[in-house]
């Protein structure tokens, strides 16, 4: 049963982000990680596939080498899709980096998820609309922000709460 699920985007090759948030991440009861795109790098993939915890993917506008990425990804136990539908907690989940406003806007709209989480942006926002959870974690590289965010999303809650590393 999934209770805490920690939230990513944007994280873009930053290693020494990568790791710290690897680190954090252990101080809560989390059960899955969500990364909502902007891997870059097969070796950034890699660091994610220490962590014991369910993973699930997508890809960003900025990930080029998606063939290798998708391989890695099965290698490390990683989930890696372009647009990714779950269920958690017996909440329909769906996840998209958010390249295209209005297919991030019509998935909202649909009513058919709890929770969209979407990146892209670099800009953290939660925001609920109608019965949907809207969550965008920030980025976790920091490079256009000066801020690496994560987001904690609990299921049993459905409440959200954004950390900075």
């Amino acid at each position: 049963m999934y209770m805490i699920v920690a939230i990513i985007s944007d994280s873009h090759d930053n290693v020494p982000a990568i790791e710290r948030f690897i680190k954090e991440i252990e101080k809560y009861n989390v059960s899955a990680l969500i990364h909502a795109g902007d891997i870059i790098a097969p070796f950034s993939l890699k660091l994610f596939g220490r962590i014991n915890l369910e993973k699930y993917f997508v890809f960003g506008n900025n990930d080029g080498e998606r063939k290798v990425l998708k391989e890695v990804a099965e290698n490390q136990g990683i989930k890696l899709e372009d647009v990714l539908e779950l269920e958690l907690n017996k909440k329909k989940i769906i996840v998209y980096h958010g390249t295209i406003n209005c297919f991030l806007e019509s998935l909202v709209k649909s009513n058919l998820y709890d929770v969209v989480i979407y990146g892209h942006t670099h800009k953290r926002e939660v925001r609920k609309e109608g019965k949907t959870l809207i969550i965008n974690p920030g980025e976790l590289c920091g490079y256009l922000t000066g801020k690496k965010t994560f987001a904690l999303l609990d299921l049993n809650k459905m409440s959200v709460d954004i950390y900075e590393i």
